[in-house]
């Protein structure tokens, strides 16, 4: 059987019709929003192990094969956010998605995982269309792994399911460029950086000895964001 190591994943990322809508909708009813992508650079070490111990091991508990799962940070998300803006705090939410499809040679692996969270932040304009602004997403992380040999996903063959969730904090600092178009439209450059700081969790489910991992780590973000108030009276 041909040898297809992990970091040779192939990345599936079918929510970007709900994050463009997730942004547009914000834009309209909230004040701002828009889209982005993310990446997480969080410590993968002990998922990979865990997965290479469902790929190497006898079964039932594993599928004899002989590879190792080198799945690498960063892990890329899409989503969507929107929010309102009382004076300089802004006040709002977002969501982003990911999913990866990883394969060694004895059995295939998928992780589908979602970052919900709600965010305040505060708003500092050195000039005219450009922000500065310090913020703080409260929410969590959920993430479920589904591992099968590549024969079937049926018994008798081998397959596994388990997923697990945290909640924690990503403080963060973000910079926007924004400018006018089409009229009464705004449109906005964004990028942040974040470091998400787990509180409570990880909780696990469907495996009796879980690797030690979570979302901690850096998160970068980049995107574009939309307004559709009057230029004159915008305070995004």
């Amino acid at each position: 059987m041909k040898t297809r190591q992990g970091n040779a994943r192939r990345r599936i990322i079918n929510c970007r019709g709900i994050a463009l809508l997730l942004g547009f909708a914000a834009s309209a009813c909230l004040g701002y929003g828009g889209f982005g992508m993310t990446a997480s650079f969080a410590d993968l070490g002990p998922l990979n192990q865990r997965l290479t111990e469902l790929n190497t091991g006898e079964p039932p508990n594993g599928w004899n094969g002989k590879d190792t799962f080198r799945l690498n940070s960063p892990l890329w998300w899409l989503g969507g956010h929107g929010a309102a803006r009382v004076g300089d705090v802004t006040i709002g939410g977002g969501g982003a998605a990911t999913i990866y499809n990883i394969s060694a040679d004895s059995v295939d692996a998928s992780i589908y995982s979602l970052i919900p969270a709600f965010q305040v932040g505060y708003i500092y304009e050195p000039i005219e269309y450009l922000w500065i602004r310090p913020c703080l997403d409260i929410g969590g992380g959920a993430w479920v792994n589904f591992v099968h040999s590549k024969e079937s996903t049926t018994q008798p063959n081998f397959s596994q399911w388990f997923y697990a969730w945290t909640i924690g904090a990503t403080p963060g600092l973000e910079l926007m460029g924004r400018m006018p178009y089409g009229g009464n439209k705004v449109i906005g450059l964004y990028v942040k950086a974040g470091y998400f700081l787990p509180v409570y969790g990880p909780n696990w489910a469907g495996d009796d000895d879980p690797p030690p991992f979570d979302f901690k780590g850096i998160m970068l973000e980049a995107g574009i964001r939309f307004d559709r108030k009057p230029l004159g009276a915008l305070r995004i």
